[in-house]
Parts: structure tokens; C-alpha cells; sequence
């Protein structure tokens, strides 16, 4: 885990505004600028799934993780989405960022980031996607963001599986 070099999203916080659903997370370790994608997904998920249950939410490879059970498949496109959308915001502030990933041979935190949040280091290490960014499968069947609609939609298999 990395310092809290940046506000982050307190659990307390989210226990108490989603009775039920954080109760027996273990920790959340995001920043402050994911929150709106975090109520977005337990606002979107919630309705389809009432005993969602969120174990963790953490940040991996530059990009938002959560952790939790449902078998509702509108649910788990909430929670995709959340993911990818995490990769175009700025986890420190929720503008538009950049997933920041380090040259090769440098180890250092892959970051998604704004322009202002990311230090000048991280700003020459360019702005880039991940080859899956934007898509998910839920049992055999793809899906991608839409940003236009802000939603998943069905798509193809990506060439790669075939």
C-alpha cells in the first residue's frame, strides 16, 4: 500500500451513508476524487441487488478495484463501470485524468491523474490506456463503456479471445 500522500474516502463514512453495504468491509484505500464513482456504483447496484456487500475497494494497477459479492449482472456492470471509469478520473481531485504508468525499468505507483495532481515526473511519463480499458466480460458475454450514454453496452468478443 502506498501513502496517503492525498485525501482518501473514509470507510466511516460510507458505513454510515449505505447502512448494510460496508459493513463488513475490511478497508478502503482510494482518493477523495473516486468518491462520486463509488456512490454511483452502490446507487446503480443497489436497487438490482439489496444484500450487496462490499469487502474492499483499493486502488491496483492505477485504477479502482471493489471487491464485492453480488450475482445480479446489472449490479456487476455498475461495478465495471465504476472500475473503468476510474481510469479517466483524476483520483485526487475526480477531474478528467490519465492512467500515468511508469517508463520501463522505473518502479513507482501507476497512477491515474490529472494534469494539476500529477507531479512533473509523472506528467513525462505521458498519458495511456491499458489494452482492456473500457471493457469487462460477465460470464461469456462482453461489455463495453459507452461514454456518450454512460453505460455498458454488449459488444463482440475482443479479437484477443477469439
Amino acid at each position: 500500500m502506498h501513502s496517503a500522500d492525498f485525501p482518501r474516502i473514509k470507510l466511516d463514512d460510507l458505513r454510515e451513508d449505505y447502512p448494510g453495504v460496508f459493513d463488513g468491509a475490511k478497508y478502503v484505500d482510494v482518493g477523495i476524487g473516486w468518491l462520486p464513482l463509488v456512490r454511483a456504483f452502490v446507487e446503480e447496484a443497489l436497487p438490482h441487488d439489496a444484500s450487496l456487500s462490499v469487502h474492499e475497494i483499493k486502488e491496483k494497477w492505477g485504477t479502482m478495484r471493489i471487491w464485492c459479492d453480488t450475482p445480479v449482472l446489472k449490479a456487476r456492470l455498475a461495478k465495471g463501470k465504476a472500475e473503468i471509469k476510474s481510469g479517466m478520473t483524476c483520483e485526487v481531485c475526480g477531474a478528467e485524468g490519465w492512467l500515468r504508468r511508469p517508463p520501463p525499468g522505473r518502479y513507482a505507483w501507476w497512477r491515474t491523474l490529472c494534469p494539476d495532481h500529477a507531479s512533473p515526473d509523472q506528467a513525462s511519463w505521458g498519458q495511456s490506456t491499458r489494452w482492456t480499458a473500457g471493457t469487462m466480460q460477465v460470464d461469456r458475454q462482453w461489455y463495453g463503456y459507452d461514454r456518450e450514454t454512460d453505460t455498458m453496452v454488449p459488444i463482440e468478443t475482443p479479437e484477443r479471445f477469439r
